[in-house]
């Protein structure tokens, strides 16, 4: 094997080990975002509905 070969090799090497990393950080950034989106999700469920909104549905009947 030349020194280019080896090189080449030992690039596919790295190359293999920094990708499960990548997709754990990614999965674990997915995680933190789907973990805020449902907490403002959830937020915006227990906020009353204001008056003026509520006048307007009740027109709707």
């Amino acid at each position: 094997m030349s020194g280019t070969d080896k090189n080449a090799a030992s690039d596919k090497k790295s190359e293999d080990t920094a990708k499960p990393a990548k997709g754990a950080a990614r999965k674990g950034r997915d995680d933190n975002l789907g973990r805020a989106l449902k907490s403002v999700y959830d937020e915006t469920l227990r906020e009353d509905i204001p008056d003026d909104l509520r006048d307007l549905l009740g027109k709707l009947d």
